[in-house]
């Protein structure tokens, strides 16, 4: 906002002449001797509170996608010794009118403190400063535009009154998933099933104490590890009505490798999701 003030007062030349805006606050150090009237504007503070409106009954009611703001913007103002005191306020008023008269902006408050003079720029300094009286409302526009940070479905209750604004049920049933982990021993027969009291929507099973897949001297492979869903499965694992079945190659299959989630008397843990 204090770039934008900036920018907007610069462009109102037939009011403030060759006096210079910036957008700085607190103000940098000037060039010495002072030879033009500078202004800094800066952003001192937000003050953000509950909007009210007037309903048919004549009762004041908190508006619920709108809040009201009071901003209170910074005015360092520099002139030359040689303009005077007196140009610190001249300068400050024709600031306060000209954002009156010739802006939205709806000034609420303003005021000055006392000139001092600054010898590092030859110049008095008066700091000054203005409350706009601002609603911050994401359907409003004007010819200000105030980026909104957060949707107006975010304020006030609506986010406790319907819960589908964060989570949709569709989110919810997957955060709702219950996990089971386990560890079956490996028999060596052909295939051992895994009954967990019902049909998972996937599993995951890996060998314990063994890399999940090796290849010995001769390139042949062998696969300790396997995953599956209802519809789609790696080599070795099935989903059954029940839990899962996991088996034991006797030979190679894809790949010149052995499917060994079976393997006699090794360790295999796994997880899995309703």
């Amino acid at each position: 906002m204090p770039k934008e003030i900036a920018t907007w007062l610069s462009e109102q030349t037939s009011v403030f002449g060759n006096i210079k805006f910036l957008t700085e606050f607190p103000p940098i150090p000037k060039a010495t001797p002072l030879r033009q009237t500078i202004v800094s504007v800066g952003l001192e503070s937000v003050k953000i509170t509950d909007s009210f409106t007037e309903n048919n009954e004549g009762e004041l009611v908190p508006e619920e996608y709108c809040r009201h703001a009071d901003i209170k913007i910074r005015f360092s103002i520099y002139v030359p010794y040689s303009a005077g005191g007196t140009a610190c306020h001249e300068a400050f008023t024709k600031i306060v009118d000209c954002l009156n008269f010739k802006s939205d902006l709806n000034l609420k408050e303003s005021g000055c403190d006392t000139i001092s003079a600054d010898r590092d720029t030859d110049a008095f300094v008066m700091r000054s400063w203005i409350i706009i009286e601002a609603k911050f409302c994401p359907a409003d526009s004007g010819s200000i535009q105030y980026e909104s940070f957060l949707p107006k479905t975010f304020f006030c209750g609506s986010h406790i009154n319907d819960p589908s604004i964060h989570v949709t049920p569709e989110d919810k049933e997957v955060w709702g998933k219950k996990s089971v982990t386990g560890v079956y021993f490996g028999t060596g027969n052909t295939d051992q099933t895994i009954n967990l009291g019902f049909k998972p929507s996937f599993v995951f099973v890996c060998i314990c104490f063994y890399p999940m897949i090796s290849t010995d001297s001769q390139g042949i492979s062998y696969c300790y590890a396997g995953t599956a869903t209802p519809n789609y499965s790696s080599s070795g694992i099935r989903i059954t009505s029940n839990g899962f079945q996991v088996s034991q190659t006797s030979s190679p299959s894809y790949n010149n490798t052995y499917v060994q989630l079976n393997k006699l008397s090794a360790d295999y843990s796994y997880i899995a999701f309703t």
